[in-house]
Formats: C-alpha cells, sequence, structure tokens
C-alpha cells in the first residue's frame, strides 16, 4: 500500500518528477562518462609508458641512468637475461646499449639519446617495428643505419637515407663519432619520447663505445603488468649489486599518478553527486511542505510517524531508482561507443606524453561502486524532508490551507 500512495504522489507533479529523473540520469552521465574519459587516458598511457618506452622492469647498474656514462655496463648481462627468459610469465626481453650524445645534420645539432639494440629482440618487447611510419626496420641500409623519429627528421631537417653524424663518449669517456644514415622513421604516441631517442644496431653502436660484451639495460616484457612490482622485487633480491626496476618507478610520477587515479575517480562523481543531493532534498522537501494538509489527516486517521518516514524515503528512493539507471545506461553506450571509435583531441596531447585520440574505459566495479554511491546519496537526501513531514502536528497541519 505504501509503495502504491508513493508511487502516486510523485507523479502528482509529473514535470518536477521528471526535471529531477533528467537531473539524476544526466548528472551521473556526467560523473562516470568523465571518470570513463580519465581512466581510459590513463589506461593508454600506461600502455604506452610500458609498451614503447619502459617495458615491465629493467635492469641497469646503479647510477647508470642518472648520467648514462658507457662504463656503467654489466658485463654479465647476457647471463642474467638468458636467466631471466626462463620466466613463465616473461613473453620477451631485450639486451641494450645506450648513450647520451649529439647527432647533427648538414643543417641542425643537438642532444640526443642513442639506444643500440637487437632489431628483433627490441620488435618483440616494444614492438618498434610497428611504429614505423616510412622507411624499414633495420633494412636497406647496410652500414651503420639508424632508426629517427618524425619529430627528430623534422627538427634536423633529414629524411630517408640522409646522413647524421653522433658524436658520443666511449667506455673511456674519450670524444669519438660515427657516421649513420637514416633507414628508417617511426614515431610513438609520446612525441617527447620520440624526440629524444633514436635507434642503431647494437654491434655498431659496440665498435664506438668499445664494450665488447655487456649490456647498458636489460627490459623484460610480462604477461601481467600487476607482476612487474613483485619480478622486480625479487630480481633485486638476487642481483644486489644492480638496480631493477618496475615501470611505476622507472616512468616519473606514473607510481603516484596510478595510486591517485581511482581517489581522482571518486571525487569527480562525488562532486556530482553531492549537487543532486542537495536538488533532491530541495525537490522533496518542496513536496512534503505542499502537501502538509494531506500528511495531516493521514497521520490523524492512523498511519503511524514510521509509515510516514517510510513513505517519504520511498518517494525519493523510486525517483532515484529510475534516474539512476537511465543515466547508467546513458553512460554504458556513451563509454562503449567512444571506446571503440575514440575521441580525436586533435593533437593537443602528444606533447606531454598523452595520445590524442581517447578511448573511455571503465570497468564493471566502478558502475557498481557509482550505484552503491546514488543509492547512499538517495537515503541521505531523503532523511530531511522525511523527519520535516514527522515533526508535523496532525492538528495543526489539518487546519493549514
Amino acid at each position: 500500500m505504501l509503495v502504491k500512495i508513493a508511487w502516486r504522489n510523485i507523479w502528482r507533479n509529473t514535470t518536477r518528477s521528471v526535471v529531477v529523473i533528467i537531473a539524476i540520469a544526466l548528472g551521473l552521465w556526467a560523473g562516470v562518462f568523465a571518470s570513463a574519459f580519465v581512466q581510459g587516458m590513463m589506461r593508454q598511457k600506461i600502455e604506452t609508458v610500458i609498451k614503447a618506452e619502459m617495458s615491465d622492469f629493467q635492469f641497469h647498474r646503479p647510477g647508470f641512468t642518472d648520467e648514462y656514462l658507457a662504463k656503467l655496463y654489466m658485463q654479465n648481462g647476457e647471463e642474467i637475461r638468458s636467466k631471466v627468459g626462463t620466466e613463465e610469465s616473461v613473453i620477451a626481453s631485450s639486451g641494450r646499449l645506450i648513450s647520451m650524445g649529439m647527432v647533427g645534420s648538414a643543417k641542425q645539432n643537438g642532444a640526443i639519446k642513442i639506444v643500440g639494440i637487437d632489431p628483433d629482440d627490441e620488435a618483440a618487447v616494444t614492438g618498434l617495428n610497428e611504429q614505423v611510419l616510412d622507411g624499414e626496420y633495420f633494412e636497406g641500409v647496410m652500414r651503420n643505419p639508424i632508426l629517427i623519429s618524425q619529430a627528430t627528421a623534422e627538427k634536423f631537417r633529414v629524411k630517408l637515407k640522409s646522413k647524421l653524424i653522433l658524436t658520443l663518449q666511449d667506455v673511456d669517456g674519450e670524444i669519438i663519432a660515427g657516421a649513420f644514415r637514416v633507414v628508417g622513421i617511426y614515431k610513438t604516441e609520446n612525441v617527447m619520447f620520440d624526440r629524444m631517442n633514436v635507434y642503431v644496431r647494437q654491434d655498431d653502436l659496440r665498435k664506438l663505445i668499445k664494450i665488447e660484451t655487456g649490456l647498458h639495460e636489460i627490459a623484460v616484457s610480462l604477461n601481467d603488468h600487476d607482476l612487474a612490482d613483485p619480478m622486480a622485487t625479487k630480481y633485486q633480491v638476487i642481483h644486489p649489486d644492480l638496480s631493477v626496476q618496475s615501470w611505476l618507478d622507472l616512468a616519473t610520477g606514473m607510481r603516484m599518478m596510478v595510486d591517485m587515479i581511482d581517489v581522482y575517480i571518486y571525487y569527480i562523481v562525488g562532486i556530482i553527486l553531492v549537487a543532486l543531493l542537495f536538488s533532491i532534498l530541495n525537490t522533496m522537501l518542496m513536496a512534503v511542505l505542499e502537501r502538509v494538509r494531506e500528511i495531516g489527516m493521514l497521520m490523524a486517521v492512523g498511519m503511524t510517524k514510521g509509515k510516514v518516514f517510510f513513505m517519504i524515503m520511498l518517494e525519493t528512493l523510486i525517483l532515484t531508482m529510475i534516474g539512476g539507471p537511465l543515466g547508467l545506461l546513458i553512460s554504458w553506450a556513451f563509454v562503449t561507443y567512444y571506446g571503440v571509435n575514440g575521441i580525436d583531441l586533435g593533437g593537443a596531447y602528444d606533447e606531454v606524453g598523452f595520445s590524442s585520440v581517447i578511448y573511455p574505459f571503465l570497468d564493471g566495479r566502478s558502475y557498481l561502486d557509482v550505484t552503491f554511491m546514488v543509492v547512499i546519496m538517495a537515503i541521505v537526501a531523503a532523511i530531511y524532508p522525511a523527519i520535516k513531514a514527522l515533526n508535523l502536528n496532525p492538528v495543526e497541519a489539518i487546519r493549514k490551507i
């Protein structure tokens, strides 16, 4: 009976009820879609950091990443890499030689990070071969090929087959130089990363910096990113003389960013729900004050205060349970559509390391969490109007016009 009364009370003022339902639906859509946008952006950033830049975890000599000194190399690097490759969770690994140096063309000079790789191993870890826009992936140039980014090609005004001079320090600290020819031009989703990295064959760089055996860096790719921290910790214990770090520690600020993203999402939804709470509270309070005489009559003929309280609560919950699912359904439709087609931001974020096309993403747990927050909001919003109704004196309420 109370449910039927509550339902009829809601539709006495159809316009007001519809406006409240639409407000709840649009508010939820805004909060959920904003959360999905941020989560999708961060998810893509993490994939880019792991796949194209850092891998899941890496080995170095302590202090190597501070200045990239050639002499700080791991003599037993290939042995370590071979043992890591026996782990079931390891997909692939890449051994690298790395040096900071200068790159010069006929028209421009500048600092660059030179990465010596085995092309096949690097392709398995980072998919670098799939990022090549023009030219070939270390094919077509027999002597000293170099793979540069599109950003580097534009900055130094070079193209395929152009000659570049790399100047760097060898293992003894002596300045040496080598001529390389552009074999391919690549592009990742991070322009900042592209501007700082060029790739050469490991054997070519090995001759220049005079390291016969050994590696500066071992990058390891896993089948589950969540295993990065445990694996890094495990191998740090096995090799206490080395620095073994997961992508969360290698990429500046990523650990803090990942820890904060869930909190940030709840703040977004929470702020919108608080705004909706006051909107619903105001609407229900108006509904109670408009029906003072009616509520007084119900109490006079025997309806208990508990039933009056429950009736007001039901009205609020019914409004919310109509608007809430509608908002979640709209949100799901938008997230699903743009999760496939993406939102093109027009290159605005490439410069700061984020993809220009964002694919919103929200997991099932987040939808459940939002649903729970909406129910709590509805209950809280209904309490004050319900208490206001309880405080009415039946005799005085009946006399009100």
